[in-house]
């Protein structure tokens, strides 16, 4: 199993994900970290297209082509509920007591800006994000013969399994991953460089 990795990504830039395999999996958090949930999206990889709705946890998940580029859209609602006010709004001219001055600053109000949009005619925001999708290079049956080989060699079994990686590969796997300290993902691809500079040394 591929560990997740996280990585903040800007809306409008070209985004780069290396893929373990066929199956493209994205959890979208707001900059507070807040999931982006149920949210109506559209996940297009050359001509496939995915429309859905985000988890609770922002996510989504789709198996897609193994074609190099993509965007994905996500539309946020528009906001409910009354705008956004200032803090310390002015007090009316008519709450200033007899013969006081005016006010001052004198009070604003939407009125005086005709052809402003009014704070309440809120539209829905779409975010948008260009993807690179990338898969890693292959691992030849020769490449996984001679990974095989090497662990054979340093002492972890794999009881006679040559080429195609089978369980007993990736449980030898796992235990070399485990003892030198890293990530348990069974697969030989995720080794050669350290099996070849724990056996050739």
């Amino acid at each position: 199993m591929v560990s997740p990795r996280t990585a903040p990504v800007r809306t409008g830039n070209t985004s780069t994900f290396t893929l373990k395999q066929r199956r493209l999996h994205i959890v979208l958090l707001d900059p507070r970290e807040v999931p982006y949930a149920n949210h109506e999206y559209v996940l297009t990889v050359g001509r496939t297209e995915h429309c859905g709705r985000t988890a609770a946890d922002g996510s989504l998940t789709h198996e897609v082509p193994g074609l190099s580029a993509g965007e994905l859209l996500l539309k946020l609602p528009a906001p409910s509920g009354p705008g956004p006010h200032c803090a310390a709004e002015s007090v009316p001219a008519s709450a200033a007591p007899r013969g006081a001055p005016p006010p001052y600053p004198p009070p604003i109000s939407d009125e005086d800006f005709p052809d402003a949009t009014p704070a309440d005619a809120r539209e829905s925001v779409t975010l948008h994000w260009v993807l690179q999708l990338q898969s890693p290079a292959g691992f030849d049956s020769d490449a996984a013969r001679a990974a095989q080989e090497r662990l054979h060699n340093l002492g972890f079994s794999i009881d006679g399994e040559r080429g195609a990686p089978g369980p007993r590969t990736r449980a030898a796997v796992r235990a070399f991953q485990r003892r030198h300290g890293l990530p348990e993902t069974g697969q030989l691809a995720d080794v050669q460089r350290e099996l070849i500079r724990q056996h050739d040394a």
